[in-house]
């Protein structure tokens, strides 16, 4: 218990943690961790040493694992995605390329994502994460008020509907885009946290496609203007890689943005979600 630290990996969000084993946590060091993550809203937990089938006990004891359309898992175990970008492929692009808050198109989207490096490149790679309670805290009380009562159209069109061409740029990952236009999901564009109580900005530009009732046109300069306010520098942290980090972030409360700038390396992490709640707005908690 001694040996377990808290480091601050920016003054917005994120912490690295080391001295724990996440495959024998005792429920005190469970605690200390769960305590941390809603503090700090990302960790990344260092010198782990798993394999699928820990990776999969642990999305259980935090919750139990989310669905994961699109996406083809291992085929021991389907609910473990392996994203892998290997050294030879012909575009720069990776998986998660892009400012978004993960499967917000769901009903019930992923509360927490886990993702661990089995194989990192020697540069590059990193991660960037963005706080969405502090974005939301910076806006002015009468925009905060006006958000408060508008829903938000979420869609997978744009990264797996019939048109899109993710897949085309992930020569090692097995992608299925949609036959027809998606499901949309209407969630609300401000969303209060389950554990901490607190309001996030909860819009992002792949998944949040238009205000309810309104055209996407209509929408997208508002859409805009609060997807900057969300990455803005001080909101954000960046976290790099090692061989055998876990990181766990929160997605009811931050957006993240995989680097694509280790073109002519091999990266391979391995990917799953934690089963999460429908998002509620606090006016709707109020009621």
């Amino acid at each position: 218990m001694a040996n377990l630290t808290i480091k601050p990996i920016s003054g917005s969000l994120g912490a690295e943690i080391s001295g724990v084993d996440v495959n024998h946590l005792s429920d005190t060091e469970f605690d200390l961790l769960e305590q941390a993550f809603h503090e700090y809203l990302v960790l990344a937990i260092r010198a782990q040493k798993m394999d699928p089938a820990c990776l999969h006990a642990l999305t259980q004891r935090l919750g139990g694992v989310g669905e994961t359309p699109y996406l083809t898992g291992l085929t021991d175990w389907p609910d473990v995605v392996p994203i892998i970008k290997e050294a030879n492929e012909q575009s720069a692009h990776s998986f998660g390329a892009g400012w978004h808050t993960d499967f917000t198109f769901q009903s019930c989207p992923p509360s927490r994502t886990l993702l661990y490096a089995v194989d990192i490149p020697p540069l590059g790679g990193d991660t960037l994460y963005c706080n969405l309670y502090k974005a939301y805290d910076m806006l002015s009380p009468a925009m905060q008020n006006l958000l408060l009562d508008l829903n938000c159209v979420h869609s997978a069109i744009r990264s797996y509907g019939p048109q899109a061409t993710l897949r085309d740029h992930l020569e090692n990952m097995e992608i299925h885009n949609d036959h027809r236009r998606p499901i949309e999901q209407v969630h609300p564009v401000v969303r209060q946290h389950p554990v901490t109580g607190r309001n996030a900005l909860w819009i992002n530009p792949t998944y949040s496609i238009r205000f309810e009732a309104m055209t996407e046109d209509e929408s997208q300069p508002l859409l805009d203007y609060l997807n900057q306010i969300a990455i803005d520098p001080s909101l954000t942290a960046r976290l790099s890689w090692q061989p055998g980090t876990l990181t766990i972030w929160d997605n009811r409360c931050t957006q993240h943005c995989a680097t694509s700038d280790y073109k002519g390396h091999r990266r391979e992490m391995l990917r799953t979600t934690v089963a999460g709640e429908i998002p509620v707005s606090p006016n709707a908690a109020l009621v």
